[in-house]
């Protein structure tokens, strides 16, 4: 791991993607998708989007901005130096950063030549995708929250350019009954191969690695705690009193290192189980609300209805594709 001693420089409010004057901005996978670049993006029913980006002119972004996804940013060509969480980093060719939804970003400076081929996938949508294995359930995943940046080989960045290839061609050929299928298959042959890639890796340190905080090694508690448990504890108590600290207490660190209350991060991971249950299964609402230990259906269907804006039914019935996810299931 790189860590740089970058001078703070002025703040400034250009963000990227936006020439607008705003002091934060989260984007959407569907609005980045959208942004003019040479090389228009590639994406897949707003929910998997593949981009290729090139940053000409070197300027620096020095306004912090966020992603409603989780993105897998290959570094192909040139450097950049990044902010993640106000730690700065170096990225170099073939050099990948992995970021979260909580993550915040800036571009610091990049070299004329710099360009990035950049994965999304949107935190919800894991009836296309097993990402949501890896980015949440992993321990090795899970660490790279706070350890973004994973250096490749020639070799290894080679194999994943042939797997965001890939899923590149899964997404713009033309439908078929097995479109879904192929994609799910591409994307999870990409998460396989870094994952192997990571895992070789992760015995390697260097001496001169920093060392976490008491704050991020109380976050990483935190998260594999909240991981384990989501299901059936829903409650800022129960996390607090199982790591012997204040609920007040647990909340600032969860928004100082998350950039999210606890409780935030709990409903969100339950909406992404219950919502990937509700679209990719036959189980009855019902049986999901026992699943994920709701006290009683009522509650379900109204926890639902204020994150998707429809009922439990009406989401499993608005979904034009629910019949494929099920096909998929029955293999």
């Amino acid at each position: 791991m790189s860590y740089l001693g970058c001078r703070k420089r002025n703040p400034a409010s250009l963000l990227l993607f936006n020439n607008k004057t705003e002091i934060m901005k989260r984007y959407s996978i569907k609005e980045i998708a959208n942004v003019p670049t040479e090389w228009p993006a590639v994406i897949y029913k707003d929910q998997i989007a593949v981009f290729d980006a090139h940053f000409a002119d070197g300027k620096s972004s020095q306004g912090l901005f966020a992603i409603d996804a989780f993105a897998i940013g290959y570094t192909t060509h040139g450097y950049a130096i990044y902010e993640f969480n106000n730690e700065v980093y170096r990225v170099e060719r073939g050099d990948l950063f992995i970021l979260a939804p909580t993550h915040t970003c800036r571009i610091i400076e990049c070299g004329d030549d710099y360009r990035l081929r950049c994965l999304l996938f949107d935190p919800n949508g894991n009836n296309l995708s097993v990402h949501l294995n890896y980015l949440v359930k992993s321990e090795r995943w899970i660490q790279t929250y706070f350890n973004p940046i994973i250096r490749l080989n020639t070799q290894e960045a080679q194999i994943m350019k042939e797997c965001t290839d890939r899923i590149i061609e899964q997404i713009i050929r033309p439908d078929s009954p097995n479109k879904v299928a192929l994609i799910r298959l591409a994307i999870t042959w990409h998460h396989v191969e870094l994952d192997n890639m990571m895992q070789e890796q992760q015995n390697v340190a260097t001496d001169n690695e920093k060392p976490l905080t008491r704050k991020q090694n109380l976050a990483r508690q935190l998260y594999h705690l909240i991981v384990n448990n989501y299901r059936k504890e829903h409650q800022v108590a129960f996390y607090a009193e199982q790591m012997f600290l204040t609920p007040q207490y647990l909340n600032q660190i969860a928004t100082s290192v998350f950039g999210k209350t606890l409780s935030s991060i709990i409903s969100n991971l339950l909406y992404s189980t219950a919502r990937a249950m509700i679209l990719a299964s036959e189980m009855s609402i019902q049986e999901i609300a026992n699943e994920l230990c709701f006290p009683d259906q009522a509650s379900f269907s109204k926890f639902i209805k204020k994150n998707a804006g429809v009922s439990p039914n009406a989401l499993r019935k608005k979904n034009s594709h629910q019949e494929d996810y099920l096909k998929l299931l029955k293999r």
